[in-house]
């Protein structure tokens, strides 16, 4: 949500003054004003980012009622997934629109692409234990940590060999 809400100010401020240089600017690679000044940054005719603030303050909420002990209904349990899974959608689509479209990479939109994938697995995982037959659920909860990684490793190794020119020339 922090960084959803930063990157939201980025681009307010972009909007107010296009020539400024953002904070966020690092380097020819990471280049948060080319990535938020492209079309795809506001799939709906505003920010991404707003979508965001939205969905990760929604799923904010619902993982701290989890951890604090609520039980969730199989309705809700669905309302959770179902956005967790829009998210890691979304997430993974725009991962690939900066590397291979836009050519540049927001470091808000990491930090997103980052918590959307353990946000998807534990909704999963929650879903599912209301499955008494599933066959995923035993898989995920004893792997959980290694495939997040794994996911985390695949990114990494697309990010880096997609901008190899950059790192390794």
């Amino acid at each position: 949500m922090v960084a959803m809400t930063w990157q939201a100010s980025e681009r307010i401020s972009m909007l107010k003054n296009p020539s400024i240089s953002l904070n966020c600017n690092l380097s020819p690679v990471i280049d948060c004003g080319t990535v938020l000044g492209n079309k795809l940054a506001a799939l709906f005719g505003f920010p991404n980012a707003f979508i965001g603030m939205i969905v990760f303050a929604m799923l904010a909420l619902a993982g701290i009622a989890g951890i604090t002990g609520v039980k969730f209904t199989k309705n809700f349990k669905n309302v959770v997934l179902s956005l967790s899974t829009i998210l890691i959608m979304f997430s993974m689509w725009f991962f690939a629109v900066s590397l291979y479209s836009i050519g540049k990479i927001c470091i808000f939109c990491v930090v997103g692409w980052i918590v959307s994938v353990p946000i998807f697995i534990y909704s999963l995982i929650s879903w599912l234990s209301d499955k008494k037959d599933s066959k995923l659920l035993p898989m995920l909860q004893n792997n959980h940590l290694v495939i997040i990684l794994a996911w985390y490793v695949v990114l990494f190794l697309l990010f880096l060999f997609r901008f190899r020119e950059y790192y390794f020339n």
